[in-house]
């Protein structure tokens, strides 16, 4: 838990530089940095996507989530305060570590239990969400109003040493047994893949194979989002003629998943 305090207080830090940078118009100030989506645990798989939505935070009305919709901690004192406070630390990590046990998550991207998204695409890999085997955290620990996609300096903030620094130290800490990168521009910020393969029943699923270039985790980077299937894919058709919205049923989803699990298991065997 220490290990993960100090972690966060220096979230909060590049939090509060990032507050005074020209990035500052584009996050949600009360939001509190998103460590993780779930319990951390032994031997987990670890998705990695981009940034926390302002969905997490916000009702569709635009108030503020509280009570039993509320998913992540809000801060509503300075970022000073909360840095020392450790109360609202416990608080911040417990409600992310509940996120899936307590009903909080958002299964219009994640997926429900036994649904489609992200979940059925870890179905078809042997893992899930919900068993606690899979942990998901993000790229950039902060939410914004827009999406990262959108912005023009969202990579560049992403990409900023203290965020790269943020995001190692949190995959060290983990301890995952493998990594899954969501997203071909994520899988270009990270070193140390070495192999490209497609799914051969379904061509626009294409995928890359490696090790995590300091850490030596075995890595799956996914050139397509499992939970917006147009990123990454186009609204069109693949080779076979099958609409690539087709991608995102959960019978589909759950074949690509055990397709790139077998091809996954022969490459790091």
């Amino acid at each position: 838990m220490e290990q993960a305090r100090v972690l966060l207080q220096d979230a909060i830090r590049f939090q509060q530089a990032l507050m005074t940078s020209s990035f500052q118009a584009e996050l949600i100030d009360g939001a509190s940095p998103v460590l993780w989506y779930g319990r951390p645990t032994e031997k987990q798989w670890l998705t990695i996507g981009t940034n926390p939505s302002r969905g997490e935070f916000f009702e569709r009305d635009g108030t503020v989530r509280s009570g039993e919709s509320q998913k992540f901690y809000w801060r509503d004192q300075s970022l000073d305060d909360y840095l020392q406070d450790e109360r609202a630390h416990e608080a911040t990590l417990e409600h992310a570590a509940a996120y899936f046990e307590a009903g909080r998550a958002t299964t219009s991207w994640f997926g429900k239990r036994g649904g489609a998204k992200l979940e059925a695409l870890l179905e078809g890999m042997g893992r899930s969400f919900y068993d606690g085997s899979a942990l998901h955290v993000d790229f950039f620990k902060y939410a914004t109003w827009r999406q990262m996609g959108r912005l023009r300096t969202g990579r560049q903030w992403m990409e900023h040493p203290m965020s790269l620094d943020l995001l190692e130290r949190t995959i060290r800490y983990v301890a995952p047994s493998r990594l899954i990168v969501l997203g071909q521009e994520n899988c270009a910020s990270f070193e140390g893949f070495t192999h490209n393969g497609h799914v051969e029943t379904y061509p626009s699923a294409r995928f890359e194979l490696g090790h995590h270039a300091t850490l030596g985790v075995p890595m799956v980077g996914l050139h397509f989002k499992p939970s917006e299937v147009f990123v990454g894919l186009g609204n069109g058709r693949d080779a076979f003629g099958l609409h690539h919205g087709s991608y995102a049923k959960r019978d589909h989803l759950i074949r690509i998943g055990a397709a790139i699990e077998a091809s996954a298991r022969h490459y790091f065997a």
